[in-house]
């Protein structure tokens, strides 16, 4: 069953929850360590930690559990933007799913970020490794925009968007940038939204063969409905305005 939509007035951030703040303050000490030993005692902790290939020496099994919590040590800036749109996204989604729930879903969708990012990494030979919380992020962002999409998001603080348009803006740039050879991780945050999408809608209703069908026939239904138009049949007094259908 599908969490119920959050109501579309609400401010972001106004009501952050326990479980995010403590997971922004053990990202950040992670962070903090990783930026003291890569940068100040010069061990490679990082290339470590973040996955690799299947096909490559770097890659080990702890690597699958260890990568979302790691962040590039060379781009403090990254992972600021990270943290604040956790702190946007994460309270509405963790209100709607609840604690339990919205754990999950966070981490499947990095490990299904993981799964995808590996097996495109198997066929088309691509060798970059990756880490970070990304994909969870942009799975977040796509279920936020389909439990409010009238909800209205001042993008970059200035610009009002609906939600829903930034769910679909979102993943129509993560596709058109992994297509377009723009973005080398691209694999990894689409897999994390085909997974997070998964788990809010539900396997069963995604898969059920019979509600793909009845979804078609909903759509053909409407489809043909949009060439008819209905004309109100009372009749107007001479002065009234003429009305246009």
């Amino acid at each position: 069953m599908n969490p119920p939509r959050t109501a579309s007035s609400f401010r972001f951030g106004s009501n952050f929850t326990q479980l995010g703040k403590r997971m922004l303050i053990i990202y950040a000490v992670i962070y903090v360590i990783e930026l003291l030993i890569e940068h100040w005692l010069k061990f490679p902790l990082v290339s470590r930690l973040m996955i690799y290939p299947f096909s490559s020496d770097g890659f080990y099994l702890w690597q699958v559990a260890t990568h979302p919590f790691i962040h590039n040590p060379t781009a403090p800036i990254g992972f600021l933007i990270n943290c604040l749109v956790f702190y946007f996204f994460a309270a509405p989604v963790e209100y709607a799913f609840g604690t339990r729930r919205f754990l999950t879903v966070f981490y499947v969708a990095a490990a299904g970020g993981a799964v995808c990012g590996l097996m495109f990494s198997s066929v088309a030979g691509f060798s970059a490794p990756f880490m970070g919380m990304l994909p969870s992020l942009l799975a977040l962002i796509v279920i936020f925009g389909l439990m409010n999409p009238d909800a209205t998001i001042l993008l970059m603080f200035i610009l009002p968007v609906k939600a829903k348009y930034l769910s679909y803006g979102t993943v129509v740039i993560t596709l058109l940038t992994f297509l377009a050879k723009a973005n080398p991780h691209g694999a990894y945050h689409l897999g994390g939204i085909l997974f997070g999408y998964i788990y809010f809608k539900g396997p069963k209703d995604i898969f059920d063969p019979k509600r793909i069908v009845a979804k078609y026939f909903e759509w053909q239904f409407n489809r043909k409905k949009s060439r008819f138009t209905v004309i109100d049949g009372q009749k107007k007094k001479d002065d009234d305005k003429p009305t246009y259908h």
